[in-house]
């Protein structure tokens, strides 16, 4: 390739000075020579010190993470802050900072600014402070929807009266029916006054439904916050605040997500990017999965060919087609086919003519760093887990020795979802020639050596150096400077590609 520039390697006779290997740069391709790697054989125990690794950089945490107990202490924080502020009452302090997305500061600074702001304010919001005038009710004081019982009065500033049964049948219902609820108003026709929540709260007819209320009322507070968001983790139930620019957010769950479009963390990809790929999928998707499953490419145009009929002797029929005759089983030329017992040679297959193919290479390579992502950041993770606590409780083993095993895996996790969403961006990269080859090269050179970091962590049996005496743990010893070797290499290629796609390829 031209512009690559390929360095001769090392003189197996000079010393090696270095502590590890160096971090590649994205400057110009490298080999596995000027990588100080070596693609066949790892390197040896002197070549890197424990202490001369770095360690694993985790997800930017920025900002905070709150549960939902925390988020209704803050919540309430909140109300009798701006109640107190304000000189109203908490329900209606609380519509007030709903509708402003909770900005106490600006509804403060613009009633300070102008002494009509509130009352306007209310009488959009319908949220008075008592009736301009007596509503027109019976004088018997019956509820105004059943005319059956004693309404109670004072429930509503509006001054509309109903029975307790009414109330209850009319709240419970729109808590039933789900978040509507939330702006409950007074059933007064044309009357609009909007329920607090404390009124809504006595008002519900069982536990459970005032539970479901109190639910939704900390949905909305995380909703209607313009720098807050829940966890998109299935079942959890933490929220958190926007962190830093293109910072990402580590869930207490577990979940690395980006808080701008709440997609698994895809940095640095940018989150336009990854929604192209998204409704790509939806597009085109179950497409794929039906073609993968129900045709073949043909072997010489790599158009898909569905069988329709018993006969292996297959056509790639005109128009679309080449009109190459193959066999259906061994994909073999049919002029001059006898027999397809023996097993197919390999052979490299050229990228598919069609949009359709070259989108399935791509989902392909995605959908598997994907399986193997929920795989490291789970099962592995588990494992991993349960393998330096054996360890540890050793005698002849102390935490550090086997800390190694946990970095690792963090670190295959991180670049798991890093190589999937490459392939993402991949597809819709516009880029000339060199520039798609050299970010190709490097992200050959990421997967490689992640599959050996991961081969050795995943296909080791950990546990048959723990039946062994110190003496006898050169080979753990061994694995165990190779993982470190591994693990710095890994990451010197992770924030290389990345700070480099970062800065060529900017939003």
């Amino acid at each position: 390739v031209p512009f690559l520039r390929i360095f001769s390697p090392l003189s197996p006779k000079a010393p090696r000075a270095m502590s590890g290997p160096p971090k590649p740069e994205m400057g110009r391709a490298i080999s596995w020579a000027t990588s100080g790697y070596s693609n066949e054989d790892s390197p040896s125990p002197s070549d890197l010190e424990e202490e001369d690794a770095p360690p694993a950089k985790a997800p930017s945490r920025a900002g905070k993470i709150w549960d939902r107990s925390a988020l209704k202490v803050q919540r309430d924080a909140l109300i009798d802050e701006t109640a107190d502020c304000l000189g109203i009452e908490g329900g209606d302090a609380a519509i007030c900072l709903s509708h402003l997305h909770w900005d106490v500061d600006s509804l403060t600074q613009s009633c300070f600014d102008d002494p009509n702001f509130l009352p306007g304010l209310r009488k959009r919001l319908r949220v008075s402070e008592g009736p301009d005038a007596p509503p027109a009710t019976g004088s018997d004081g019956l509820c105004e929807i059943c005319f059956c019982e004693t309404a109670m009065a004072g429930v509503v500033p509006c001054g509309h009266s109903y029975c307790l049964d009414c109330w209850r049948r009319f709240v419970s219902l729109a808590v039933e029916e789900g978040k509507g609820c939330l702006e409950l108003r007074c059933p007064a026709v044309e009357c609009g006054e909007r329920l607090r929540s404390d009124q809504v709260l006595r008002m519900c007819a069982s536990p459970p439904l005032a539970e479901r209320y109190r639910r939704f009322v900390i949905d909305a507070f995380v909703e209607e916050h313009h720098s807050r968001k829940w966890c998109p983790g299935a079942g959890c139930s933490f929220a958190s605040e926007r962190p830093a620019a293109r910072a990402s957010v580590r869930c207490e769950c577990g979940m690395t997500w980006c808080f701008d479009c709440s997609n698994d963390d895809h940095q640095p990809v940018p989150c336009a990017c990854v929604q192209k790929w998204q409704k790509k999928q939806l597009d085109e998707g179950n497409d794929i999965q039906w073609i993968m499953a129900n045709t073949k490419p043909c072997p010489k145009c790599n158009n898909p060919i569905e069988k329709n009929g018993g006969c292996m002797h297959m056509t790639c029929r005109k128009p679309g087609g080449c009109g190459h005759e193959f066999c259906w089983i061994c994909m073999s030329d049919w002029d001059g086919h006898s027999v397809c017992n023996a097993a197919p040679e390999e052979k490299t297959v050229k990228q598919a003519r069609s949009e359709l193919m070259r989108f399935s290479w791509y989902w392909e390579r995605f959908g598997a760093h994907q399986a193997a992502q929920l795989k490291s950041g789970g099962d592995l993770r588990e494992k991993m887990e349960a393998i330096v606590a054996c360890f540890s409780a050793e005698s002849h083993f102390n935490v550090k020795d086997s800390d190694f095993l946990l970095d690792a895996q963090e670190q295959i996790s991180r670049c798991r979802r890093f190589l999937k969403w490459t392939y993402a961006f991949a597809y819709f990269i516009d880029a000339n020639a060199d520039k798609r080859k050299l970010f190709e090269f490097h992200q050959a050179q990421l997967e490689g050596t992640l599959e050996r970091l991961s081969d050795i962590l995943e296909n080791t049996d950990w546990s048959l150096f723990l039946e062994r005496d110190i003496a006898e743990n050169q080979e753990f010893f061994q694995k165990r400077e190779r993982s470190i070797s591994l693990t710095s290499v890994v990451r010197d290629f992770f924030d290389s590609l990345a700070s480099w796609i970062q800065e060529t390829f900017p939003e």
